[in-house]
């Protein structure tokens, strides 16, 4: 007797079921997608009790005949491709035909279409099996009902989460498909709140603040590309962070993913401008050919897989940035500064309060030229314990008069590492403390690092052989012209290894053995070599080391100096690596804390 056998469509739909219907929300998603690809531009969506006992989604698409709903309850039944080929290049949502019969097999489900004014259909289905067809009056369009879902399957039932939960993850789902098409007229009324109308407009950022919050609502557009390459997107100004991720919003080619490879793309965008443990927010929408992308990869199209991951990391990346660079500022890439002589870094103006004149604290290293990064790491060693200062406070006024013009008047130090000030600005006075290490730091890696001259190449004598291995020297191939282009030259040697017989200057200290492991990691994620980033890294790493350490007393107008510098810096809130710098309290914090104010 044969052990295999065939499963009946009603047990197939349902074992389909739990890979496309999850929960409520992703019966949402299913639905209204289906509306979008019909060519909807009127989406009403309704639920009660968190979508587990009812849910309908009615729009105006196109609409079905009657053998179509007979149809589209049948699995692999779709609309919208015909041939293998057509999956090479898919615009639509929905092309697997295995939404519909999954929801009916496990839900009391109503479908309601009609081509035509006053022409429809009505099919009643329970759990699978279908109960009713008959003609009903509706518009041209389609309406969805499903009701109980999940009645007869206890054991799935029992996963589905609160009606709290429920009705966030609904609210969640419809407010990433709205975002992804603003062109369309949306009613949502839920069971709970109020119903929300949202018309049609030209600007998704017109959906952030009702969709999303009004915090969100500050996002600064962006665009970078042109059709049918381009990345639009929105993201947070420097000062408005949160402390998780769940404020990133991914769409491809209107499709709402989630996707490793962009989420470490934006990650790299951020680094330095957000500290460490905060993130940002962002409504990215990515637009490419529909070659250029997989969609079919998973069950319900949450992932896609792009054909060039490379060229897409390293355009996402390079196009965030630049719009969070705009936002603090604008940092010049150092890769496209003009050359400029090292030690012409130095001749700073005598006025500024952080030079070399106070030998005790820093060394004087004023009367010649510098050349190469560990004479600017020499340049501001830390201090001898004997040298270190003991706090006295300035004369009277002097603090106050160093300061006035910018609003700032030095109050004294904690510890010998905190920095105290009282800042006046628009919104009342506020009390800073200010880590005297990483504000330096940030100060030294703007005004110093970033302005060294554009790199050299400097040949190795005598050249380093590096041993890869067969493996790493096989992935490192392809990229040898890359790496000769950026100034690595490298050329085989032997089967496994590599000899290394030049390197730009800012790299010639580096391990070349922990360096090319280094770059075969970033090339194969990026596809390139991004020496901005090397020397980025390669700065922030020098000034940590060269500032001011902690417990390292600093006089009255240096302190003062330090913050006055801080606030001149183009990304002031944190240190290169992404450290907060600055704690601000407000006079109505302090007040409420000593229970001046309720």
């Amino acid at each position: 007797m044969s052990r295999i056998r065939i499963l009946p469509d009603q047990v197939a739909n349902q074992i389909a079921a739990g890979e496309v219907v999850e929960r409520p929300s992703s019966v949402l998603k299913e639905l209204v997608e289906n509306a979008l690809d019909a060519g909807a531009r009127r989406v009403e969506v309704a639920w009660e009790e968190g979508g587990k006992r009812f849910l309908e989604v009615a729009d105006d698409g196109s609409g079905m005949a009657r053998d179509d709903l007979y149809l589209a309850l049948e699995r692999h039944a779709t609309s919208k491709v015909r041939t293998a080929e057509d999956l090479g290049h898919l615009a639509s949502f929905g092309f697997r035909g295995e939404a519909l019969p999954s929801i009916a097999s496990v839900s009391r489900f109503d479908l309601t279409s009609a081509e035509s004014e006053g022409a429809g259909h009505r099919l009643r289905c329970e759990f699978g099996v279908i109960k009713e067809v008959a003609p009903v009056s509706r518009s041209r369009g389609t309406t969805v009902t499903v009701r109980d879902l999940f009645a007869q399957l206890p054991a799935r039932r029992r996963f589905l989460k609160s009606t709290d939960t429920e009705h966030a993850q609904l609210w969640g789902a419809v407010a990433r498909l709205a975002l992804s098409s603003p062109g369309v007229h949306w009613t949502l009324r839920p069971d709970r709140g109020t119903p929300l109308v949202l018309p049609p407009v030209d600007d998704p950022g017109q959906r952030l603040a009702p969709l999303l919050g009004e915090k969100l609502g500050r996002l600064v557009p962006f665009v970078n590309g042109e059709p049918p390459w381009r990345l639009r997107g929105f993201v947070s100004p420097p000062d408005l962070s949160f402390r998780d991720r769940n404020h990133l919003y991914l769409f491809v080619n209107g499709r709402a993913v989630r996707d490793r490879l962009l989420l470490a793309a934006l990650s790299e965008a951020w680094s330095g401008t957000f500290a460490k443990g905060s993130y940002p927010a962002a409504v990215l929408f990515l637009e490419l050919p529909p070659e250029a992308v997989d969609v079919n990869v998973h069950p319900t199209k949450a992932e896609v897989r792009f054909r060039e991951p490379q060229r897409i990391f390293a355009w996402v990346r390079g196009g965030a940035e630049e719009a969070w660079a705009k936002l603090r500022g604008g940092l010049a890439s150092v890769l496209e500064l003009p050359p400029k002589p090292l030690e012409a870094e130095f001749e700073l103006d005598p006025s500024r309060r952080l030079v070399p004149q106070h030998p005790r604290l820093w060394s004087d290293h004023s009367g010649g030229a510098l050349g190469g990064y560990r004479a600017l790491e020499e340049a501001f060693v830390t201090p001898p314990p004997e040298a270190v200062y003991a706090y006295e406070p300035a004369p009277s006024g002097v603090a106050e008069g160093l300061g006035s013009e910018a609003g700032i008047r030095y109050l004294g130090a904690f510890q010998r590492t905190y920095l105290l000030a009282e800042i006046t600005g628009p919104a009342g006075p506020e009390l800073w403390i200010v880590d005297q290490h990483v504000a330096h730091e940030r100060v030294l890696f703007e005004r110093l690092f970033l302005r060294r001259h554009a790199p050299a190449i400097q040949p190795l004598m005598p050249p380093q052989v590096v041993q890869l291995g067969p493996e790493a020297l096989a992935r490192l191939q392809p990229f040898l012209a890359e790496l000769a282009a950026a100034g690595v030259e490298v050329d085989p040697f032997g089967a496994d290894a590599l000899v290394v017989r030049g390197l730009p200057d800012f790299l010639v200290e580096r391990d070349p053995q922990a360096l090319l492991e280094d770059l075969l990691a970033r090339l194969e994620r990026e596809g390139r070599v991004d020496l901005d980033a090397f020397r980025r890294d390669l700065n922030a790493e020098l000034a940590c080391r060269a500032a001011i350490k902690k417990h390292h007393a600093l006089p009255p107008d240096l302190a003062l100096g330090l913050i006055q510098d801080l606030l001149a810096c183009e990304v002031p809130n944190t240190c290169p690596h992404g450290r907060p710098i600055i704690k601000k309290l407000t006079l109505e914090d302090l007040e409420r804390s000593f229970g001046r104010r309720l």
